[in-house]
């Protein structure tokens, strides 16, 4: 064998093994450099992880319903705001504007601190009168507001994002139906009739405006001819889950 085929053959060995290390060595820095991508997504996961708990953490400690705490009043509204009209008393078509005057916001969703349940009936003459259905309900805009109905039962809910006080005269107020001592839209002691409040069954004299919403409250207003005594309907029958 001739020299310069021993030289070509060792040249080309050469060669086959500087190509195979130079694989090795791209091959290794491929894995190095997956590896060093791999320890980055696991930090900023962690980082992401990390974020959500403190964020949980804060959302956990503040105030519950703070989103939603300028729905509802400081000054509680001792008064109504409504027409004296006669009956029957349709629920405004302007569900907003009516919380608004009663004193109170819309939300996007029902609140949970606050969470109870009262019962309004009104007779007029012997003759009930319907509480209307979607009292502070704005159907349309998806609102809603911390005082309103969903049906005609005469079921007040009061579900506020805030531990508050709601009075009777906020329902009144968002109903657009007047409402003080003596009258009721347009039934008054000027008009010869006399209106009487009755809270669980006992006459609650002075302004109904003014008388607080508690679970389970049963009111009931009658509107009877002057010197005619009045009477409470039966006491409302709660249906299960209220």
């Amino acid at each position: 064998m001739s020299t310069n085929s021993k030289n070509g053959r060792s040249r080309d060995a050469k060669a086959k093994v500087r190509a195979k290390a130079a694989e090795l060595l791209r091959e290794q820095r491929v894995r190095d450099r997956r590896r060093r991508i791999l320890i980055w997504g696991s930090s900023a996961g962690v980082v992401i992880i990390l974020g959500a708990v403190i964020t949980a953490a804060i959302m956990s400690n503040a105030t519950p319903g703070t989103a939603g705490a300028a729905a509802v009043p400081s000054a509680v509204p001792t008064s109504a705001n409504g027409a004296e009209s006669a009956p029957p008393w349709a629920a405004p078509s302007d569900p907003a504007a009516r919380a608004k005057a009663a004193g109170v916001g819309m939300l996007s969703t029902e609140g949970t601190v606050e969470h109870i349940h009262s019962h309004l009936s009104v007779t007029v003459d012997g003759k009930a009168q319907t509480v209307p259905a979607l009292l502070g309900i704005d159907e349309q805009d998806g609102q809603i507001s911390p005082l309103h109905t969903h049906d005609t039962s005469g079921i007040v809910h009061i579900e506020s994002p805030v531990k508050a006080t709601f009075t009777l005269g906020q329902v009144f107020t968002e109903w657009d139906v007047a409402l003080s001592s003596d009258r009721i839209g347009k039934y008054s002691s000027g008009s010869g009739d006399t209106v009487t409040t009755f809270v669980d069954g006992k006459v609650a004299p002075g302004n109904p405006a003014a008388i607080t919403l508690a679970d389970h409250e049963d009111i009931d207003i009658v509107v009877t001819k002057a010197g005619t005594k009045a009477t409470p309907p039966s006491a409302f029958t709660w249906p299960a889950g209220y």
